[in-house]
């Protein structure tokens, strides 16, 4: 949009839908409010999602140094808990269960957070509201910074400009990558010292991007873009996945997202689908709610089976229905989510009346979207071509218990070749084929 010109959107509605079993409805909306203490998300209801941290730490899959590691020793001092104690708003009064939290309308949940900061080097406006795990981790351990004030200032900074905090802060870590390297000088980012855990020029950058000034202007454009222009070798710091920079889970850990990031129509995403822990070493967990989707034997951890490729565009089409359903992936979801996928159906039952949707048909409703985003693509002349795990990802992990973890270059390759045999697509472009399309009831957009 921006590169249109395009600052916002707005719709504003002045009637309410109409809602075929308000009944129903309240009756999942109380069951929510009555179970979360007792749900898997409790943690994230009182410190966010800044509160995977430590797990993801313990696991090794923290990304840290620019995806160099999967593990920061600085993590307790940036994690969901040291936030809740120290800068959510109220809290040196014990107040922040009431002022630190934050909502999307009506949600019990409430895992927003709202941070203060009204002493030291970094004032935080809680206007802004804080930061959640993907972007403590990209201004925070993908940069080597342990100081939660100074990445409180860059969330703020993204906020009040409408930046993806996700894209920015991995954006300045590749940068600071390419400075640690010898690739950059302080002659290339106007003076800025980009050495590790420097958390003045983190935050000095962020606004410098949000300007377009200097450095920061070239920046704007995403690391790939930056590393076109610049040359020099830094390409080999990217980890971007169709020009959109990774989050903060990593594919030489969790393997299924090396497929998921890879394939996507829009390139990588946490969000996208569920991840592997829900069908390894925490399977025995959510047995219950994966046999929904079909899935009752446990995955061996680290692996890239038939199975996991299945889990893998299953779960995804789970995710791409509630996208479509506009459901929260945190509240709604295939494994440690608040409600489970026969809640989900229920949800869409009370709501529109159509008493004999399905599951079934629901996941074909998330298939349909993401058959829909890739024959887009495939109009503008993206293909498999443009599937391409960074070669970033093909270089080992240093440190801690995911040391030396790594993807293979063909176990992704077959990976991906049964993604593509799975979802009725061709294997050699990736393209949607004609029978699939038909099968989906989309037979319409062929030669379009």
């Amino acid at each position: 949009m921006g590169s249109k010109n395009l600052k916002a959107v707005v719709v504003r509605g002045k009637k309410r839908p109409t809602v075929a079993s308000k009944e129903r409805l309240n009756q999942l909306a109380r069951w929510g409010a009555a179970n979360l203490a007792d749900s898997d998300i409790a943690g994230l209801a009182k410190y966010g999602t800044a509160e995977t941290t430590g797990s993801n730490q313990t696991s090794g899959t923290l990304p840290a140094y620019n995806y160099n590691s999967g593990v920061f020793d600085g993590w307790e001092a940036i994690d969901g808990t040291t936030m809740y104690d120290t800068i959510l708003r109220g809290a040196s009064e014990g107040k922040q269960d009431r002022e630190g939290r934050d909502t999307c309308y009506a949600c019990t949940v409430r895992c927003k957070r709202v941070v203060e900061i009204n002493e030291g080097k970094y004032k935080v406006d809680p206007h802004y509201g804080g930061p959640e795990y993907e972007t403590t981790s990209t201004f925070g351990n993908y940069c080597a910074i342990d100081d939660l004030a100074a990445i409180s200032k860059a969330n703020e900074i993204c906020n009040k400009y409408g930046m993806d905090s996700i894209s920015c802060g991995a954006t300045i870590s590749w940068a600071y990558e390419a400075f640690n390297e010898g690739k950059l000088t302080l002659e290339d980012t106007d003076g800025l010292d980009l050495t590790w855990g420097n958390a003045d020029s983190m935050v000095t950058l962020t606004e410098r991007i949000a300007k377009r000034e200097g450095f920061g202007d070239i920046l704007a454009e995403g690391s790939e873009r930056a590393a076109k222009k610049i040359g020099r070798g830094t390409e080999a710091f990217l980890i971007t996945f169709k020009g959109q920079e990774a989050p903060a889970h990593m594919p030489r850990v969790k393997r299924s997202l090396a497929v998921i990031y890879t394939t996507n129509p829009f390139g990588a995403d946490h969000q996208s689908s569920e991840h592997d822990p829900a069908i390894e070493g925490d399977f025995e967990f959510y047995t219950d709610r994966l046999a929904v989707l079909g899935f009752t034997e446990e995955q061996e951890v680290r692996s890239l089976s038939d199975e996991k490729i299945r889990f893998a565009m299953a779960s995804q089409h789970m995710y791409s229905t509630m996208d479509s359903l506009n459901l929260c992936q945190f509240v709604y979801g295939p494994a440690w989510q608040l409600y489970g996928p026969e809640d989900m159906v229920e949800f869409v039952r009370a709501v529109t009346g159509w008493e004999d949707v399905s599951f079934e048909e629901l996941q074909m409703v998330g298939e349909r979207r993401l058959n829909m985003m890739r024959m887009f693509n495939a109009r503008e002349g993206i293909d498999r071509n443009a599937d391409v795990v960074p070669e970033k990802l093909f270089k080992p992990l240093k440190g801690g218990v995911s040391d030396g973890w790594v993807l293979d270059r063909e176990e992704v390759e077959a990976a991906l070749d049964k993604y593509y045999e799975l979802c009725g697509w061709d294997v050699e472009t990736g393209i949607p084929t004609t029978a699939k399309l038909e099968e989906l009831d989309l037979g319409w957009i062929v030669n379009r």
